[in-house]
């Protein structure tokens, strides 16, 4: 469990305390680097003087740097810091006792001290590559003949805490990648200790220092994410953090690598950039000592923080559309018969998420049958785009569509009446997104829901969907109505889009069962739908 800032404060108060008692002598410490590091770490600006208080007294702790399956990228990376200097940062900040990079020259003798630190069983492991645990004679290094998945072990075992510097070691790496002959995998794989993973192509020098110092200021985990990232760092998707992003809200992408445009911010999403898909702080801290990052000198992001980057997201310089993938992800309906409820199966015991296309909703009984779900959204997707086109960014987005899809806009002039259609049943949405990508009116939800189950990636190009919860769930969907035009014009196929949208109204109905059965105390989840593959599609949420 994460501790709050009071939490942390009274640790770091406590430990500044011992120390100034023990009259320890004070080091040179860069006031300027601890607030950079405080600052990423997204602590208040209060901790920075009690933090650096704290570094002018401690004992630098012993860091155990090993090299396993990797091409020592994030050491280049570390090396290139500049708050702390990286001679400031090994001596002051960290003890970096053992590096097989830097100590190359010491042969012998940085293996005996390496040993003797391991006596000691009071030091931090870093770990840079992945770990041939399975082939281990892939990664025998050294005099001694041992394999890397052994000294991996005998490190692992007495370490106060370890990192998985770089994806090598969280996730396996460019190794890893199909067809994986060394059969790498991360080493939280073969570890029974926990593993912070600080992921990345490498990862920043700023992630890497900024994970270290936390653990030395406060002897504790970061708040971390389900793939054990820290929060602080890895918590936000890339995306949203970029300078391009206004161009991508616009409709205004780079059609190739030698778009002048580039030059003048357009976003790279259309030539491959996977930053809606990538959770990292590289627009923020940037690399080089902050002097530029990848999107910014002009080429994408290519999710390098993300389990499986190399085989997950395609060709790296194309969109994700089926056209260029070269795995297939799509989705497989299940076999097994599923139950179609109906609405007299409601009790006080249940709650129905109803996709009929006549209503929907989430239904519970208390005293009265009650709807849980509250939505809806101008349905006419012609009134849509008049009402939508009112601020600058707005206007080149419709305006784009309207040159680059000239069919597609026309259809929708042509075919829909200039009377607003409110809808209150979540089923609309795939009738209204449908003439955006195919310049045509939507037959039947199955058409679409094919075309969704079709999609060849597995990471969904979500609709920025809202849901609030009070009394009920109210699903705001208005914003993220424009989605269908940023992502066709960015090079999206029909299959991407329809398998986001799908993807992220399950996502959020979840949020919104979850919170009904919690409120409501109610002990079992029902759906009903005339569609059977509707039905199927959702029926995982009635596991929730």
């Amino acid at each position: 469990m994460s501790l709050s800032n009071e939490e942390l404060k009274s640790i770091l108060e406590h430990k500044i305390a011992l120390l100034e008692n023990s009259h320890k002598e004070e080091k040179n410490i860069s006031l300027e680097a601890v607030s950079s590091i405080v600052k990423i770490l997204g602590l208040p600006n209060d901790f920075s003087a009690l933090a650096h208080r704290y570094f002018q007294l401690h004992t630098p702790p012993s860091l155990i740097w090993l090299h396993l399956s990797e091409c020592t990228g994030c050491s280049e990376s570390l090396l290139r810091t500049s708050l702390p200097d990286f001679l400031d940062l090994i001596f002051d900040f960290i003890s970096l006792e053992y590096h097989e990079t830097f100590m190359s020259a010491s042969g012998h003798q940085a293996e005996a001290h390496l040993e003797t630190i391991l006596e000691k069983k009071d030091f931090l492991l870093a770990v840079e590559g992945g770990v041939c645990a399975i082939d281990p004679f892939y990664l025998t290094i050294g005099a001694h003949g041992e394999n890397g998945y052994e000294i991996l072990q005998k490190c692992a075992k007495n370490a106060k805490t370890i990192f998985a510097m770089g994806t090598c070691s969280s996730y396996g790496g460019i190794q890893a990648a199909h067809p994986n002959p060394t059969k790498s995998i991360g080493i939280s794989k073969v570890l029974e200790e926990k593993v912070i993973n600080i992921p990345g192509c490498p990862p920043s020098d700023v992630n890497i220092i900024a994970a270290l110092c936390f653990y030395i200021l406060f002897e504790q985990d970061m708040s971390l994410d389900d793939q054990n990232r820290p929060l602080a760092l890895y918590g936000k998707c890339l995306h949203d953090l970029c300078e391009r992003k206004a161009k991508f809200e616009a409709g205004n992408f780079a059609q190739s690598f030698d778009d002048e445009n580039i030059k003048q911010g357009y976003c790279l999403f259309k030539v491959g950039c996977k930053g809606p898909y990538a959770y990292n702080n590289c627009p923020k801290v940037k690399f080089n000592s902050k002097t530029s990052w990848p999107v910014a000198a002009g080429h994408g992001c290519i999710a390098c923080s993300e389990e499986n980057f190399w085989d997950d997201f395609g060709f790296y310089e194309k969109p994700m559309s089926n056209e260029f993938a070269y795995n297939d992800f799509s989705s497989i309906l299940a076999t097994e018969v599923v139950h179609n409820a109906s609405i007299n199966e409601l009790n006080s015991k249940n709650i129905l998420l109803d996709l009929s296309s006549d209503s929907s909703g989430i239904f519970y009984y208390n005293e009265n049958k009650n709807n849980f779900l509250d939505f809806s959204f101008e349905a006419n997707p012609k009134v849509f785009l008049n009402q939508f086109a009112k601020t600058k960014i707005a206007m080149s987005l419709v305006q784009n569509f309207q040159e680059q899809f000239q069919s597609h806009y026309n259809f929708i002039q042509e075919n829909y009446s200039d009377e607003s259609t409110t809808s209150t049943n979540v089923l609309d949405l795939f009738y209204f997104i449908y003439p955006f990508i195919s310049g045509k009116k939507l037959e039947n939800i199955d058409e679409f829901l094919d075309l969704a189950l079709a999609y060849k990636f597995k990471h969904p190009s979500k609709f920025d969907f809202k849901t609030t919860i009070n009394d009920q769930a109210k699903l705001d969907v208005s914003k993220s109505l424009r989605m269908p035009l940023i992502y066709i014009l960015g090079g999206l196929d029909k299959e991407a889009i329809a398998f986001g949208l799908v993807f992220s109204l399950k996502e959020h109905l979840k949020q919104a069962l979850k919170a009904c059965k919690n409120q409501h105390q109610k002990d079992q989840i029902l759906i009903h739908s005339h569609h059977e593959k509707l039905l199927k599609i959702f029926w995982d949420l009635t596991s929730i």
